[in-house]
């Protein structure tokens, strides 16, 4: 993999020492660790994902961090966003930010910019940096990030958790993956971390995965997740990948797109639908079927109208209890479908749909 950021000047000594256990890691070197050194990433949001991974770029040795964010700390937030403390209620989340980013590295720069993130702003800030963390949790904030990457050039690292799932990617437009090929547009409305609740280790497992990406990334070190999707489940300890592929190029046979299934919901023979969330989550896709995935995945047989079912399409809240459904029912006997797929996304892909006003972008507050 080639590296982002080319080499900045020698090493102290004092970076030598502070660096160490990194330096001698395969493929990271002096080198690597002066491109870490020579770098600027842009961190959307320092919240739930952002706090950690902030965390991990300041304490790997990243020279020039910027974080932009004009929310306040809030109580609710110490659950899960690691960069405050119970002091900082009441501060500008970019100040306590900073204080506790330089109180790792004193001769780290970070560039706070306390501001909302708008189509005006956007691809100005963003053409300063090597790479853009998105640590958001809108979509319309996501799609933001997206457009304004891809006219600057530069490469998304891209995160988000709901409840006990979480997902990591990496989106580029030079190399033809973006954000829009897993949501191709935005929702109306969608759950949150406000509404749905979100389990505080998720935060810094997804976030501490983004900073990994960016670091591989500007280093050239590894194989980053371009093309690929994390998607993990914490209360099951679950890690799986989905492929991802630009809009049009999608052919793996497990997977259906938003878009995809629309069309075949419209048609002579539309798939069953299939809701394998609680039955504490509200909403869903007309006509799905409720088959939960603890009974799923405890053998128990099916609802009488996916028995029979020929084509079944299994869906969730963002794709990560969906993917692990269609695994348990592709590997049983019963029921006897000829495809057994699930919606990319899940249903916050499915309400994309509706389409979304993203002229205006909330701060990100996961």
């Amino acid at each position: 993999m080639t590296p982002l950021v080319a080499p900045g000047p020698p090493l102290t000594a004092e970076e030598r020492e502070r660096f160490s256990r990194q330096i001698m890691l395969p493929g990271m070197g002096e080198e690597g660790q002066r491109r870490l050194r020579a770098a600027r990433v842009l961190v959307v949001g320092a919240g739930g994902l952002g706090a950690p991974c902030l965390l991990g770029l300041a304490a790997a040795g990243v020279g020039v961090v910027g974080v932009i964010d004009d929310d306040a700390v809030e109580v609710s937030n110490l659950q899960r966003q690691l960069l405050h403390g119970a002091a900082d209620v009441g501060r500008r989340k970019i100040d306590s930010a900073r204080d506790r980013l330089r109180a790792i590295d004193p001769s780290l720069a970070v560039e706070a910019h306390d501001e909302r993130l708008t189509p005006a702003n956007a691809p100005a800030l963003l053409a300063r940096y090597d790479l853009v963390v998105d640590g958001s949790d809108n979509f319309a904030t996501r799609y933001l990030v997206d457009e304004a990457a891809a006219a600057v050039g530069i490469p998304v690292v891209w995160g988000s958790v709901l409840r006990d799932e979480g997902q990591v990617s990496l989106f580029s437009a030079a190399d033809g993956v973006r954000y829009r090929d897993l949501y191709p547009d935005a929702p109306a409305s969608a759950p949150d971390c406000g509404t749905a609740g979100v389990f505080g280790p998720l935060c810094a497992l997804i976030g501490s995965q983004m900073a990994a990406e960016a670091i591989k990334l500007v280093t050239g070190r590894g194989r980053t997740l371009l093309g690929r999707m994390i998607v993990v489940d914490a209360l099951t300890a679950g890690w799986r990948e989905l492929a991802l592929r630009a809009e049009g190029d999608r052919a793996d046979p497990g997977i259906v797109t938003a878009a995809q299934l629309r069309d075949e919901l419209a048609g002579e023979a539309p798939p069953v639908v299939v809701d394998v969330r609680g039955a504490d989550e509200a909403g869903g896709i007309p006509a799905a079927v409720r088959w939960e995935l603890p009974s799923i995945e405890s053998g128990d047989d099916p609802p009488v109208p996916i028995a029979g079912a020929r084509d079944i399409v299994l869906h969730c809240a963002v794709g990560v209890r969906s993917q692990r459904a269609a695994e348990v029912l592709s590997a049983r006997a019963a029921p006897r479908s000829e495809r057994i797929r699930s919606l990319v996304g899940g249903l916050a892909a499915w309400q994309a749909l509706e389409g979304h006003d993203a002229t205006s972008c909330p701060t990100p507050d996961l």
